[in-house]
């Protein structure tokens, strides 16, 4: 499946997944405000935290050789049973850890012990999300994409219904307790029409482990680990920072800005998520290059677009994802869109780097960026307030962009010989 229709299917089921995100931001910001976004940007990141290491981080690993061996049933069996028990053993792996220090972590994340009992609630329907997570993954790997589709249209509408009412009748203890119940729908849902559908004989995943194809899939965990890990501990550091320097209020409405880029950057997002890794996955040289290039065509004049119509109505969309106590948005909105433009064409590389699975160059780009926006933003903070998060956040896709390139330069900028 090409691009295009990749992209034709995909832009069904972002669109579904921008009306319901629209529908529940609007909600949460309504009822929740920016003190309840802040709180929910927290456990936004805990949750991430916590489904990395319950997947172990072999979800990439699962789509690659999902892929590769869709043809060769008994070697793909031993990948997905290898699979299944590893996103067990590390999802009960988590919950332990959660069970052991749920006081600690809701100090840490909410500076208030009262929300641990939420936290072991959630990282106890871990184990179906992350089963989900590997369900899909197949999927995608397998190119059973209507289907993947189908089923992430379904989740979508069924979280946004969930959220809402428990968040209208329950605010912010509801929103805890949706996204367990979130987590366990996603699984049913997913398991439910695999079963009817059978894309896959679901016994594959019941084979004997197999140590071999374990260590093959960890070669990708340490970079999906890391990946989150790094994000994670930015974004709490940045949060923090900003509470800290001017009020949670402050904190509340960037967590917001970031929410309002996911919104936009979803279709994109959705689209490379399905295609690119399965994509460059299988192919070398000029052909890879070309696809890259074809890439960047693509996306880039799109979300120049997209970014352009946000900034021109910025107003109108604070007010009409989160609401007018957002409206702090403004003066840290241009950096961010302009960060994004960037920060999208990084994604097409990105992808590139876990296709070909270049672990020591992804742990150094990721442990940069962390570094090198964590810095940024304390120093441009200082030097021109709340904006200077914004340029920050420019900055650091920049110096992003810029590394990749270099690193990439003989497969993009040299010239190649036709054979």
């Amino acid at each position: 499946m090409n691009f295009i229709k990749t992209s034709f299917y995909s832009a069904i089921s972002s669109g579904i997944s921008i009306i319901t995100k629209l529908i529940t931001q609007k909600i949460v910001a309504v009822y929740l405000g920016t003190q309840g976004m802040f709180i929910l940007g927290q456990l936004k990141d805990f949750l991430q935290f916590s489904q990395s290491i319950g997947t172990f981080g072999i979800t990439n690993g699962i789509i690659k050789y999902s892929s590769q061996y869709q043809n060769q049933k008994n070697e793909l069996g031993k990948f997905l049973s290898a699979g299944l028990k590893t996103h067990v053993i590390f999802s009960v792996l988590v919950l332990i850890f959660t069970l052991l220090f749920s006081n600690w972590l809701s100090e840490l994340l909410f500076n208030n012990s009262k929300y641990s009992i939420y936290l072991v609630i959630l990282s106890f329907s871990l184990i179906s999300v992350t089963i989900h997570t590997l369900l899909m993954s197949i999927l995608n790997g397998l190119k059973k994409i209507k289907l993947y589709i189908g089923i992430s249209i379904i989740t979508s509408v069924l979280s946004a219904i969930v959220l809402i009412v428990l968040v209208v009748n329950k605010l912010i203890e509801g929103a805890f307790l949706a996204f367990s119940i979130i987590q366990i729908l996603s699984f049913i849902t997913s398991l439910g029409l695999i079963l009817i559908y059978k894309p896959f004989n679901i016994n594959l995943l019941l084979q004997k482990f197999d140590i071999s194809k374990f260590k093959m899939l960890s070669k990708y965990s340490v970079m999906a680990i890391v990946g989150p890990i790094c994000l994670i501990a930015t974004t709490l550091f940045v949060r923090n920072y900003i509470e800290t320097n001017f009020d949670i209020d402050h904190a509340g409405s960037w967590e917001g800005m970031w929410r309002i880029s996911d919104m936009y950057l979803l279709f994109l997002t959705t689209t490379f998520k399905i295609y690119l890794l399965p994509t460059f996955s299988g192919l070398e040289g000029a052909k890879l290059k070309n696809e890259v290039f074809k890439m960047w065509k693509t996306v880039t004049p799109i979300i120049i677009v997209i970014v352009l119509l946000v900034y021109l109505l910025k107003d109108t969309v604070i007010k009409l994802f989160l609401s007018e106590n957002f409206l702090l948005i403004s003066s840290i909105l241009l950096f961010q869109l302009l960060g994004d433009v960037i920060k999208i064409n990084c994604w097409v590389l990105g992808n590139l780097i876990l296709a070909k699975a270049k672990t020591k160059f992804f742990i150094f780009l990721q442990v940069n960026w962390a570094f090198v926006f964590c810095v940024s933003s304390v120093l441009f903070i200082k030097t021109y307030g709340f904006k200077g998060v914004a340029i920050a956040y420019f900055f650091s896709y920049i110096i992003h962009f810029i590394v990749m390139n270099i690193y990439f330069r003989k497969l993009l900028w040299q010239k190649t010989t036709n054979n």
